[in-house]
């Protein structure tokens, strides 16, 4: 029998605790990005901090991947809320008293980002284990609702508290926040999954992992074109709207705001479409997903107009939420639960790593080629990409035919 997603006491709690976390990672990055560059001046030194939030999460996470596929997923949970709030109010305090030198604040952050690194895979693993697969995509599309709004309101929140008080106090906000999460996540409940019992040490279970990434064709490509294709062409897109914004459509910041802003509504709307269970087959979600990204790239350098512009960025969110919660739900079906968290952890990894890869491409390419022929060339390539997921799609069709009779 189907249990409504609210009455899941363990998801709720999950998702709830997530929710805060997630919008206390926003708030720390943007708080600590201001405090740096309004005390150094140093574009480089804001650089610095970017790094020190990122380079840890990619060393970290496949590690940290194989120890969440252990039974300790709630300690883990629990423990990187837990110890992430103490650190925020560790840097509080020092920051309070003004003895916190820029290098030291860099280590506390690079500390910071290492214990998250832990804990996303660790609810990786875990959702899977207190949710029904048939609410998987529900269940999936409420984290997406929660990264959005914390994309919007983490930086809103940040920029008027930044206004009105001092960082230490945004630190001591954050620091509770975390607290209070890790206290609602300390009464979950994450069923134990069952462990070979043959005796494999820590450097056989990591290997599995990328056996299993390696071997498994279907995840694999689905990794492949679903997350380095499509996120290396879509890395460098907030560099090509700030120039487009500014240099082509002349709208200004505000303007600029606004075609942000209608990424984020459009994946709100992405949201509620897949809570609604308008989109039901979790293959054709990821390459509607996927192609109404490369369709609205196209639409942006075909035709770069302020209106079209803001659609254009209402059907990337669209697209972004729909590939997003699809390509979740794939992996949580495809990756067998004692294995989740390992192979989640590299995919993580491999996804954070062609992030900057992209970022510093499109970077590079925009100094050479006009900003509406970049969209175009990169619509194409991330249409096509998507459209190729259809041969997977046929692909698993075929085998679950094949298998259907031999059944019979």
């Amino acid at each position: 029998m189907r249990t409504s997603l609210w009455k899941n006491k363990n998801f709720v709690l999950l998702w709830g605790g997530q929710t805060v976390s997630k919008l206390g990672d926003r708030f720390l990055q943007i708080a600590l990005m201001w405090y740096i560059y309004t005390s150094t001046g140093s574009s480089l030194a804001l650089g610095i901090s970017l790094i020190c939030f990122t380079i840890p999460m990619i060393f970290i996470q496949p590690i940290a991947g194989t120890f969440a596929d252990l039974n300790y997923k709630k300690h883990i949970i629990v423990a990187s809320d837990f110890l992430n709030g103490l650190l925020m109010l560790v840097i509080a305090a020092f920051l309070f008293t003004g003895h916190l030198p820029l290098v030291g604040l860099y280590g506390l952050i690079a500390l910071s980002s290492g214990i998250t690194a832990f804990f996303t895979p660790a609810i990786q693993a875990s959702i899977p284990l207190i949710v029904e697969e048939e609410q998987l995509p529900k269940a999936n599309s409420l984290n997406q609702f929660s990264m959005q709004m914390s994309n919007i309101i983490g930086p809103v929140l940040a920029g008027i508290l930044i206004g009105i008080t001092d960082i230490w106090v945004l630190l001591v906000i954050n620091g509770i926040s975390y607290l209070f999460s890790a206290f609602t996540e300390f009464w979950i409940s994450i069923p134990n999954v069952n462990l070979d019992t043959e005796n494999k040490g820590f450097n056989k279970r990591f290997k599995e992992g990328f056996t299993y990434l390696l071997t498994n064709t279907q995840l694999l490509y689905l990794v492949f074109v679903g997350g380095v294709i499509i996120n290396f062409f879509l890395a460098p897109l907030q560099v090509f709207i700030t120039i487009l914004s500014n240099d082509i459509l002349q709208v200004g910041s505000t303007g600029f705001g606004i075609i942000n802003t209608s990424i984020s509504v459009g994946a709100i709307v992405g949201v509620f479409l897949i809570f609604l269970q308008v989109f039901k087959d979790k293959y054709k979600m990821v390459v509607i997903g996927l192609s109404l990204e490369g369709v609205s790239l196209l639409l942006l350098g075909t035709i770069p107009t302020f209106v079209i512009a803001i659609v254009s960025s209402i059907i990337l969110g669209l697209g972004v939420a729909l590939a997003s919660t699809g390509i979740g739900t794939l992996y949580q079906t495809i990756i067998p639960k004692d294995k989740m968290g390992r192979v989640m952890g590299l995919v993580s990894t491999i996804l954070l790593t062609v992030v900057p890869i992209g970022t510093l491409f499109g970077s590079f390419i925009i100094n050479y080629y006009a900003v509406n022929h970049i969209l175009i060339v990169f619509g194409i390539i991330v249409l096509l990409s998507s459209l190729s997921l259809i041969f997977l799609i046929l692909k698993v069709s075929t085998k679950t035919q094949i298998d259907q009779l031999h059944e019979a």
